[in-house]
């Protein structure tokens, strides 16, 4: 898919495979789609592992979300993460058409009706920019921080929060870009700015702890969930949000199962695309929908598509209709789809 800017891996368009499952006239769709930087399985290796592993799924299924997932969490254990999710995705929403349900209420019994979604900022927005998402209606940003100097980050976060006033929630995100010392050293510099959170500020994992105790600024993990799935997050409850991705988390049922996990402990719960197609950021739609998070969703990089692997375009924006959005019928954008896996 061509993008309209590129990557914060400096890619300028996006790979990866669609996953349809048809049948009696029902169709459900899932999306494969490792993203360089993040994802540990490259797309070659996806590719394999989703040829290998379509041969072993059980011709019957389960219709009820708790006992599907313990069938694929036993015959998906050793996928990569980016075909977990497109092969539950795909199979769960073809068991909610068969139910006669959207995704969302098949996985919950009370979905949300509406989830807001924060606006990412380009590196590159200039202040007209900003004004046009405030103007829109976006309460709440995603700035990308950790790739100039500390000084140069420190003000254009102060820019961005002066442009947007003080009623627009601003989320950052490093990327596991500092060492601690630059780390806290930033955190006091914008402390005064009222930050949302900070996501991933360290290269070292042993060091989040001491970032969480000493910063004036909430902590947030993403790359971290993904890296140790095994762990519970009671080993990480200094943090105050948990990111997800279901791309990177593996699949509907473990993500939708470390949110209830999150909420448990009070976390806060952000659910996230990986600049997906219309297809994934569906996913995450009903994911955010179905968890009852309330807080707003980075579906934003959905905006960077010059295309999308479907049609019609998804109708997002500041607040999204989640009956709206996934009562949509998808056709096959067959532009996008001409170099797709050959399974």
């Amino acid at each position: 898919m061509p993008l309209r800017a590129p990557l914060p891996s400096g890619g300028r368009v996006r790979q990866g495979g669609v996953v349809i499952v048809e049948a009696e006239g029902m169709r459900g769709w899932g999306e494969v789609a490792p993203l360089p930087g993040l994802s540990l399985e490259t797309l070659e290796e996806a590719e394999q592992a989703l040829k290998a592993c379509i041969c072993r799924l059980p011709n019957q299924l389960p219709e009820h979300p708790e006992l599907l997932a313990a069938v694929l969490k036993d015959v998906l254990r050793a996928v990569p993460a980016s075909v977990r999710w497109g092969i539950e995705l795909a199979l769960a929403g073809w068991m909610a058409a068969w139910t006669g349900k959207r995704l969302d209420a098949w996985l919950a019994p009370s979905p949300l009706p509406v989830v807001a979604v924060n606006a990412l900022i380009a590196s590159e927005a200039d202040p007209s920019a900003l004004l046009a998402l405030r103007e829109a209606g976006y309460s709440v940003v995603k700035l990308k921080v950790g790739r100039q100097s500390l000084a140069a980050d420190i003000q254009r976060v102060r820019q961005v929060r002066a442009v947007l006033g003080p009623k627009v929630e601003i989320r950052l995100d490093a990327n596991r870009a500092w060492k601690l010392s630059e780390a806290l050293a930033f955190a006091e510099a914008v402390a005064d700015l009222h930050i949302a959170y900070l996501e991933e500020p360290v290269k070292n994992v042993e060091d989040l702890a001491a970032f969480a105790h000493r910063s004036p600024i909430p902590l947030a993990l993403d790359e971290t969930l993904a890296a140790f799935p095994e762990q519970p997050l009671a080993n990480w409850a200094f943090a105050r949000v948990v990111v997800l991705k279901p791309m990177c988390l593996g699949g509907v049922f473990c993500a939708l199962e470390r949110a209830r996990e999150a909420q448990a402990l009070g976390m806060q719960v952000v659910w996230s695309s990986a600049f997906e197609s219309g297809v994934g950021t569906r996913g995450v739609l009903a994911l955010a929908a179905a968890s009852q998070s309330h807080a707003a969703a980075g579906l934003d990089p959905y905006r960077w598509l010059a295309a999308d692997t479907v049609w019609p375009p998804l109708a997002l924006g500041p607040i999204v209709s989640v009956p709206e959005v996934l009562g949509q019928k998808l056709t096959c954008n067959q532009r996008m789809l001409m170099h797709g896996f050959s399974a």
